[in-house]
């Protein structure tokens, strides 16, 4: 938010690109991440549960230096292996979630 409100202050609005990245990819998916962590605890005892997070913040920033490296005029060298590791990140969340909420499934059908 402090980056956005530096933007519209100095009316640099060719970084707002960056900053939609920055919120979409280190907020937004990041909070919808920790909902699912959350409201499937189970989740989180998987050994690829911290991987996944890394993977996907460090991703993040990466793919976020690069935007701002073209939207600077640069040649955004840090965006394509950034974009790379965000989705791979995403993937590792999705593959988690489906695999682990497969075996809740089926536990409960043991138990009923």
């Amino acid at each position: 938010m402090v980056f956005g409100i530096y933007l519209g202050i100095t009316d640099q609005l060719q970084f707002a690109n960056t900053h939609a990245h920055a919120n979409l990819l280190g907020f937004v998916i990041s909070v919808l991440f920790g909902l699912l962590y959350r409201n499937w605890p189970a989740l989180m005892s998987t050994r690829l549960a911290w991987p996944q997070f890394a993977l996907y913040e460090i991703g993040s920033l990466v793919l976020v230096m690069g935007k701002y490296d073209i939207d600077s005029g640069g040649d955004g060298a840090l965006a394509p292996p950034g974009a790379v590791l965000v989705v791979i990140g995403t993937l590792v969340m999705f593959w988690i979630f489906a695999r682990g909420t497969m075996e809740i499934n089926v536990a409960k059908k043991r138990i009923v």
